[in-house]
């Protein structure tokens, strides 16, 4: 009898390393297009090889790579992975902490090469997708009020136009918590190919793709969160950083009146 994909997952999620933890979190973001993916194409959306998608099904608890499809196939998507510290009577305490891990560890030498950049009257390009867009919304409005030009790149034909128009003292500004969107991918190494432009990154706290691309990264900690198949990971971190900086630059602007 085939298994139940989410029985099973949620057995031995313990066991994923961290790069076999973002395979199942691009399962999981991707549920329908990887029931028809080979290995071999799995293996290339997440940036290893056929070899770790073969250890990852194993760790999950499939006999094999098409055992892993089977699962997938004969179970309806209607996942919700909630993390044990969401659980917990208390999760103030947890979700508080993850806020202030992720102030606290923010590299102040690249928050001063972002503060400096903004001083050159940049504009700023600002790009995500699905929750993260969402949280760029109140980005987008930060800036606008700081006075700088900020521009929310939210479809293809927003992402033709930036690749056309973006110069060497731009910004391309990236909320991209999972560090493996194609998309964002994409757009980076498009806007290298066509400019000099600085990229700035919001990821998760482990290596991944877009980190490894950009020129300044911040890293933040949350829990992953997934509830009735849509993606609640808290964005807060990320924005907590930019308030941060933004409101050095006013507090800074006060004391030189």
């Amino acid at each position: 009898m085939t298994k139940n994909f989410y029985t099973s997952a949620n057995q031995h999620l313990p066991k994923l390393n961290e790069s076999e933890k973002r395979i199942f979190q691009y399962v999981l973001n991707h549920y329908d297009a990887v029931k028809e993916y080979s290995i071999r194409q799995l293996a290339k959306k997440c940036y290893v090889s056929s070899a770790t998608i073969f250890r990852f099904t194993k760790k999950l608890g499939f006999n094999g790579y098409s055992d892993f499809i089977d699962s997938l196939s004969a179970t309806p998507e209607t996942l919700q992975t909630i993390p044990h510290s969401i659980k917990q009577k208390d999760y103030k305490e947890e979700y508080l902490k993850n806020i202030s891990e992720s102030v606290r560890v923010a590299n102040l030498e690249r928050m001063e090469q972002f503060d400096q950049l903004l001083e050159n009257d940049p504009v700023i390009y600002l790009i995500g997708e699905e929750l993260d867009l969402q949280a760029l919304h109140y980005v987008h409005w930060l800036f606008t009020a700081q006075g700088f030009r900020s521009i929310l790149v939210s479809d293809q034909a927003a992402i033709r136009n930036t690749l056309n128009t973006i110069s060497d003292n731009d910004i391309l500004f990236a909320f991209a918590y999972t560090g493996d969107s194609p998309k964002i991918i994409e757009m980076i190494e498009g806007v290298k190919q066509h400019s000099q432009a600085t990229v700035v990154t919001f990821t998760r706290a482990v290596t991944n793709v877009v980190q490894n691309l950009c020129d300044i990264d911040f890293y933040i900690f949350t829990d992953e969160i997934v509830y009735d198949s849509l993606d609640m990971t808290s964005r807060i971190s990320m924005i907590a950083i930019i308030e941060l900086l933004l409101y050095q630059r006013i507090k800074r602007s006060i004391t030189n009146e």
